[in-house]
């Protein structure tokens, strides 16, 4: 995930609340970023020997599927706005002797690389949290190839018991709720109006296909943990200090109306994957 901007500290950008999230990235035993972007991959349809670009790679979620997807002879790029991301993915990649893989750090809104370098580009819930999000895709266009096929995924409607949840801890912030990309008026807020930006944007064959993902919680401290190594941080970083801890009591305690018979919480993501041609060459 990268660029774009908040309330989440004087200053802060995107791109720095995930690198102080970098660590615990997709690591708090909660399956999640590793098999949406496993998802998005197969639903790419990427070929053998292929270029493929991955922005806003994060730990790699769908950078190392399209590296095994396009094998030896193709090669993917993957960047990340967040130095900390790209160390890690970079290490990954080299742990499992994906040579065809190159890592670095980079711009999700304007990634410098010439027009037509890329068979494919593969964005895993990124484009929403970008400032402008059609300029993006845009750009994304003139990089592809013709027929240079773009597969992105975002957020469908959300179960309402994570927000019974997470909605207590905006009446900790003391300026009000932050500034979340991709949340109030967006473009990614219906199937209609997505398809219309990424037809806008150069793509032409634009689908949207939905799937559901289960997130299941064991206890409250687990999904306390996942929340801040996510877009999520972005509120927990707003709450001042000393109300932390009575913000994170008082999650625990709505966690409690909605949790199962066997005291887990389970969450159903309804996650977007759209699919389109590139018109441009």
């Amino acid at each position: 995930m990268q660029q774009g901007t908040s309330k989440a500290g004087e200053g802060d950008t995107v791109p720095e609340v995930f690198e102080r999230a970098a660590p615990a990235y997709d690591r708090t035993g909660v399956e999640f970023f590793t098999p949406l972007g496993q998802r998005l991959v197969e639903s790419a349809r990427l070929g053998r020997g292929q270029h493929v670009l991955d922005v806003g790679c994060g730990r790699g979620a769908c950078t190392v599927p399209a590296a095994e997807t396009v094998g030896d002879e193709g090669r993917v790029t993957a960047i990340d706005a967040s130095p900390a991301m790209v160390r890690a993915t970079a290490e990954l990649v080299a742990e499992r002797s994906l040579r065809q893989v190159a890592v670095e750090e980079g711009d999700a809104m304007s990634p410098s690389f010439p027009a037509g370098s890329f068979d494919a580009v593969v964005a895993g819930l990124v484009v929403f949290m970008l400032p402008d999000p059609a300029t993006a895709l845009h750009n994304y266009a003139i990089l592809l190839r013709p027929g240079g096929r773009l597969a992105m995924s975002s957020f469908g409607p959300v179960d309402p018991r994570f927000f019974h949840v997470t909605d207590v801890l905006l009446t900790f912030l003391p300026d009000g709720p932050p500034d979340i990309p991709g949340q109030g008026d967006s473009p990614f807020g219906s199937r209609n109006s997505l398809i219309r930006l990424v037809d806008s944007a150069g793509f032409s064959e634009v689908t949207v296909d939905e799937a559901g993902f289960d997130l299941r919680f064991r206890q409250p401290g687990q999904w306390w943990d996942w929340l801040w190594q996510t877009g999520g941080r972005v509120v927990l970083d707003a709450i001042p200090p000393d109300r932390l801890d009575a913000a994170r009591e008082a999650a625990y305690q709505r966690m409690e109306e909605v949790r199962d018979a066997e005291g887990r919480l389970t969450v159903r993501w309804n996650v977007w994957f759209t699919h389109a041609v590139s018109r441009k060459g």
